[in-house]
């Protein structure tokens, strides 16, 4: 989950910032105006480097990205969420479900005739909204992914999502925001970490990857040199400040993420863009080690949260998790 406090509007070339309140799931600023209009916005810069595959659902944006991967974005609602469909010679992998906003296993459909598994980069509402469409779906063994399965979210946990400064309606074939929740959904089978995937002529390695959530996990396909991070690391403000925080853990997966990086080709991400160069996420672990020791400081933001800024991405903490490092 992106932090609400930065909710990123491209209009006309120009990059806006609106500055929003965050504690948790909080609730972005429901006033619209004509920077916050998600219908006319352009696409993110950066986008127009993939093919873009036409499909019959305008919620979603679909792009090729090499070695039978589709990024599946939704660039109509602030989180722009990204998830993936990987694709083997048996089987399919869906790497997170997004919002639950459209119909994702329609898409999915119009992508594949394969059987199709199911996989979270973690729990958050952003990542699961579609995981009840499907009847296989893998998840981590801890207590945070069964509460999240069995319980979902409610409407008040998420009805910013469905504000009108927060997404395009009109790209949407039916919606009752009034009554927009993530639903629960079953787990097939638990999983643990260093699990090997097999789709058919292509293996995917699950590798917890714990701080931003308890459950979160990175993919890494040794093959093509994709290495999946989910929430860990995307080019923007990176939140560590929400329910399930832990800096400690954190800072031990992004190190042992950035090791994977080395020998990755490509990093892939959950928000804004759906690929990265391997050297930033290393950047970020060098980064965040600088914090953890206390070496560099972070500039104050709203709702109790520091700012550490750099060329393409940021780190959002939150005060009271500064402890957690002795500090």
């Amino acid at each position: 989950m992106k932090p609400k406090n930065h909710l990123s509007f491209f209009t006309a070339g120009i990059f806006l910032l609106v500055t929003l309140p965050i504690s948790g799931f909080n609730t972005p600023n429901p006033t619209a105006t004509k920077a916050d209009d998600w219908c006319n916005r352009p696409p993110r810069p950066g986008l127009e480097k993939f093919k873009e595959i036409k499909t019959s659902r305008p919620w979603f944006k679909v792009y090729a990205i090499g070695h039978d991967t589709y990024a599946i974005d939704e660039p109509y609602n602030w989180e722009e969420t990204i998830g993936y469909l990987i694709l083997g010679k048996d089987k399919a992998l869906l790497f997170d479900t997004g919002m639950g906003l459209d119909t994702i296993s329609l898409l999915v459909k119009e992508l594949t005739k394969l059987p199709v598994i199911v996989l979270n980069s973690h729990t958050h509402p952003d990542h699961i909204g579609g995981n009840h469409e499907f009847s296989n779906v893998l998840a981590m063994d801890t207590r945070y992914t069964r509460s999240n399965a069995a319980k979902g979210y409610a409407h008040n946990d998420v009805k910013w999502e469905v504000a009108p400064a927060s997404f395009c309606l009109a790209r949407l074939p039916k919606q009752d925001t009034a009554r927009y929740a993530i639903k629960p959904f079953k787990v097939s089978r638990f999983i643990k970490s260093k699990e090997v995937i097999d789709l058919g002529q292509r293996k995917l390695q699950v590798i917890a990857t714990p701080g931003h959530t308890p459950d979160a996990i990175c993919l890494y396909d040794a093959r093509a040199g994709y290495l999946w991070c989910g929430d860990s690391f995307y080019e923007g403000p990176i939140l560590l400040s929400s329910d399930g925080t832990d800096l400690k853990a954190y800072q031990q997966s992004i190190n042992k993420m950035a090791r994977l990086a080395a020998k990755a080709k490509w990093v892939l991400p959950a928000h804004n863009l759906p690929m990265a160069q391997p050297a930033l996420l290393i950047e970020a672990a060098k980064e965040f080690n600088l914090i953890a020791s206390g070496a560099k400081k972070g500039k104050p933001g709203e709702d109790h949260t520091l700012t550490f800024t750099y060329d393409k991405f940021s780190y959002q903490i939150g005060e009271k998790f500064m402890q957690q490092l002795g500090r």
